[in-house]
């Protein structure tokens, strides 16, 4: 106890790093399957720009012969996250399919999370994310290095995606698959190539060999050589993929011709939507099945009236111009190796659609869309850890298990509250250097009265003005890509702080000349704004060293851990992860940018001491009401407006929802912002020390997983 008291500041660092270790280990250990999933960092530059991934492989998968040959080949599968997230997103999908056997690609899409932006993909100009020809935004690459593995099983490779992710997995199902059965394609050959017509009755039949039999011998050799090569490359395309929450009409059926013969086709892959009740396509829990009746679920199904959640169902190949409904199979979550289920999975007819629980953003955090995720796959795919084979249930599935990932989560929390815990111990064993010594000062008695009226109504401003602003706000700075905009959203998140900010400080200013300058203290003083020019300094130095440290042990954990991160996700993610490169740059720049933003309230903050209560009660107080605003407004966005309706209760601007997520930061960090200022404050003497190791510290989640503009 008495080393405890000594180095109490020491001690519990040492602690928090022991339990963010622990956090990584347990991590790992779910993400590895116990060591038997083996997990690399892969980087790849096709364009000479960097699309970066995370690959689980399957240690089985490994095995080889004496000749170096792989001895097993396993199913792969793509996973792309949403616009503006990183692999940090899905990884509950990741782990529960690597778990069940598949190989899986994690990607960070370009520009986003380790990947570099389109800017270097040689384009002339950047594309937009949702311009065509950047729709897949490194699903084809991913593809073809999947191409390259040897223990990948090259006909047996599939996609999902959630949001943009998942119209890009949509988008490559199109591409890849597309709507000509091989037979189809065949026909096309026969008559393209050898100039055969081909009748409706003969495209119906769907036997490209008897319409072949016209052809002179040396053309009939030429067409089986042909027929070869085309049926290789249509067992290689992929052909199973699961949408999360998003749109793909790429994936619509229609008209196409067939030898010159027009026909309705189906996309000749299995396709899964995995749509949440509150999500794309939903109407929220006030009406639980309006996915199940939207025009997009009933044309991607071929159904009529109603889909049913929770089923399977096969697509019918049509004769004429006019769609044939889909026949419904057995449920969802039954044997996977049902011969009938088996059959249509073969012949890439295969259909359903899930409803989840929870809103948009909630797809990362949902053990059901990661459980849908592994039936769909092991039944598409014909693979559990081992191949599925038609009437043999000694390898199937039916009702996975799969909440692994929940556990990593929690570690990944419980990492994530030490991290927070160990900046103050830090920071009072830095100031312990003699060099940051001149920064101990005494701050100015509190001269605020828990009675005063005056007070409350202007923390009632200080409180709701930011958080009834903040939807419309984020609209405001809405600028495109540039060197001084290289996250997006971060910018029109910062153009709204700015702005508040200023509206902000002008009333702090109005507040002291119209009632607090009678109590003889002055502005400096009353808003901790006593700092010498070199002790500014010594702030910022003190600032980037913590930034230093943290820096530095999110790398390790990152490395050691499997691309291991930091989050808590109380409607949305907060994530504390390595930094690329790029995104060094990026935190520098947002770090001026919303610098005025943590000054401010850290001012407000420490002014609000009283002088009729204890120092710890009112700091706890006040942090409380720091962060009670933007609470509200996730409370209120989130299960008032999502979950009840599928849409935000206060309107945001077009191409402004992911600011949504953004309040759950918000209140976290406002409420941990305001314990930091205080403490600093009554070490130091000054609001401004607290300030600079806020904007360091909280600009890494603030920027790590948008789009960013890439120069470097």
């Amino acid at each position: 106890m008495e080393v405890f008291k000594k180095h109490r500041s020491a001690v519990i660092v040492a602690l928090c790093l022991v339990v963010i270790l622990i956090s990584g280990i347990v991590s790992i250990g779910v993400k590895s399957n116990n060591g038997k999933i083996v997990i690399k960092e892969v980087t790849i530059s096709p364009y000479g720009t960097d699309l970066a991934a995370s690959i689980y492989i399957p240690r089985s998968a490994l095995k080889t012969d004496k000749a170096g040959n792989f001895i097993n080949t396993v199913p792969a599968v793509i996973v792309n996250a949403g616009f503006t997230n990183s692999r940090t997103y899905l990884d509950n999908v990741a782990i529960e399919l690597a778990r069940h056997g598949f190989v899986v690609f994690h990607l960070d899409m370009y520009g986003h999370g380790f990947s570099e932006g389109t800017s270097n993909r040689g384009y002339a100009n950047p594309p937009s994310p949702f311009d065509d020809d950047c729709s897949l935004l490194g699903a084809v690459d991913a593809l073809a290095y999947l191409r390259t593995l040897g223990f990948v099983d090259q006909t047996r490779i599939g996609i999902c995606g959630h949001s943009l992710g998942g119209s890009a997995a949509g988008r490559l199902a199109e591409k890849s698959a597309g709507f000509y059965t091989l037979q189809d394609q065949l026909l096309n050959m026969l008559h393209s190539e050898f100039g055969v017509s081909v009748t409706a009755e003969q495209v119906a039949a769907q036997d490209a060999d008897a319409v072949a039999a016209v052809l002179d011998e040396a053309d009939f050799a030429l067409y089986k050589m042909r027929k070869s090569q085309i049926t290789e490359e249509y067992e290689r395309a992929v052909r199973s993929a699961l949408i999360f929450d998003a749109g793909a009409a790429g994936c619509d059926p229609h008209v196409v011709e067939v030898a010159g013969v027009p026909v309705w086709r189906d996309i000749q892959a299995n396709l899964g939507l995995v749509m949440n009740i509150s999500g794309h396509g939903g109407a929220g829990i006030l009406n639980k099945d309006a996915a199940l009746t939207s025009n997009a679920t009933l044309t991607m199904l071929s159904v009529e009236g109603a889909a049913e959640r929770d089923t399977w169902y096969q697509t019918r190949l049509s004769n004429t111009t006019e769609r044939v409904i889909s026949a419904k199979l057995n449920p969802l979550y039954s044997d996977a190796s049902n011969p009938d289920i088996r059959a249509a999975a073969a012949s890439n007819s295969l259909r359903m659609i899930t409803t989840p629980w929870g809103w948009h953003g909630f797809t990362p955090l949902s053990s059901e869309t990661a459980k849908a995720a592994v039936q769909f796959f092991s039944t598409c795919l014909a693979y559990n850890n081992g191949d599925i084979v038609a009437g043999d249930s000694t390898n199937t599935i039916e009702n996975p298990s799969a909440s692994s990932w929940v556990t990593k989560d929690i570690a990944s929390a419980v990492g994530f509250i030490a991290l927070i815990l160990l900046i103050l111990p830090l920071v009072d064993l830095l100031m312990k250097v003699p060099f940051f010594a001149s920064l101990e000062g005494t701050p100015q008695a509190p001269v605020q009265s828990k009675k005063s009226p005056i007070f409350w109504v202007f923390v009632l401003i200080f409180v709701f003005v930011p958080t009834l602003t903040y939807s419309k706000g984020v609209g405001w700075g809405m600028f495109g890509a540039s060197l001084f905009s290289t996250v997006q959203l971060a910018t029109q998140v910062a153009f709204w702080s700015i702005i508040i900010t200023a509206g902000l400080l002008l009333l702090i200013i109005i507040k002291y000349f119209v009632f607090d300058k009678k109590s003889g203290v002055s502005f400096r003083d009353m808003y901790g704004l006593r700092l010498s020019g070199k002790n500014l300094i010594k702030s910022i130095i003190l600032a980037l060293t913590v930034f230093g440290f943290v820096s530095v042990l999110l790398t390790i954990y990152y490395n050691l851990f499997g691309a291991g991160n930091l989050k808590v996700s109380p409607g949305g993610s907060i994530i504390f992860t390595a930094l690329s490169k790029e995104q060094y740059y990026s935190w520098l720049l947002y770090v001026i940018y919303f610098l005025p933003f943590y000054l401010v309230n850290s001012m407000m903050v420490n002014s609000a001491r009283f002088k009729d209560m204890s120092e710890n009660a009112s700091m706890w107080l006040i942090a409380g009401i720091n962060a009670i605003g933007m609470f509200l407004l996730a409370i209120f966005q989130f299960f008032i407006g999502y979950l009840r309706t599928s849409k935000t209760f206060f309107a945001v601007p077009p191409g402004s929802s992911a600011c949504v997520y953004i309040t759950s930061f918000f209140f976290v960090m406002l409420f941990v912002s305001a314990v930091i200022n205080r403490k600093l404050l009554l070490k130091t003497g000054s609001s401004i020390p607290g300030a600079l190791i806020n904007v360091t510290l909280f600009t890494i989640p603030a920027i790590q997983v948008y789009t960013y503009y890439t120069f470097l």
